[in-house]
Formats: structure tokens, C-alpha cells, sequence
């Protein structure tokens, strides 16, 4: 709550409204990955859960690309491009070893897997 009221610098030839809401975009993201963390009381039950995982994974490069892209400096949109396509290459590995127990266990839902 703090990083949020806190008084921001904001560069003058910014884009104020997309450079403002894409932290709070990320923010929102990663509590959406909290929210799907498996545990032993589950609630609610996805059966594609894996899937919806690696969809929302992909949303965060967005969530990059947009906060270089509205600083307005080719600077930042330059580490920005870096940072998407090395978060794509570190997410292709990943996928292809979480998807090598779902194809073990004939699933994709995290609770199966998790409850083996």
C-alpha cells in the first residue's frame, strides 16, 4: 500500500495514465498467481488449470513491454524488448518441464498433480 501512495517521478514526456496502472497491472497478476497456488483445502476445482497458468505467465510480458514503452525513452523501451524476450525464452523452458508430468499423469489441473 505504501508503493503506491508514495510520491512518484514520473519522466516529463511520459505517458502518466499507462506508466501509472501497468505497476498496478503486474501488481494484479501476481495476486491472480497467489490465488491459484494449490494446496490441500482447495475450494474450487479448474480442470485446465496448468493451461490457465501458462496463459497468464505470457500476460507479464505485456505487462513489461507496456511500462518501457510508456516512459517514452528508447532507453527503457530497448531494456524492456531485452527483458520480454528473455522472460519468453525462460518461459518456454518452463513449459516444457511442467508440461512433462502433466503428460505423465494424463492431466492438467494442479490439484492432480499436486495430490499425485
Amino acid at each position: 500500500l505504501k508503493l503506491f501512495l508514495k510520491e512518484t517521478i514520473k519522466p516529463l514526456h511520459s505517458n502518466n495514465i499507462i506508466f501509472t496502472i501497468t505497476p498496478v497491472l503486474g501488481f494484479s497478476l501476481s495476486l491472480m498467481f497467489w490465488g491459484m497456488a494449490s494446496s490441500s483445502n482447495m475450494t474450487y476445482y479448474l480442470l485446465f488449470s496448468l493451461l490457465l497458468f501458462f496463459c497468464m505467465t505470457s500476460l507479464n510480458v505485456y505487462v513489461v513491454l507496456l511500462s518501457g514503452w510508456a516512459s517514452n525513452s528508447m532507453y527503457a523501451f530497448l531494456g524492456a524488448l531485452r527483458a520480454s524476450a528473455q522472460t519468453i525464452s525462460y518461459e518456454i523452458s518452463m513449459i516444457l518441464i511442467l508440461l512433462f508430468p502433466a503428460f505423465l499423469q494424463w492431466t492438467f489441473s494442479w490439484n492432480i498433480m499436486y495430490n499425485g
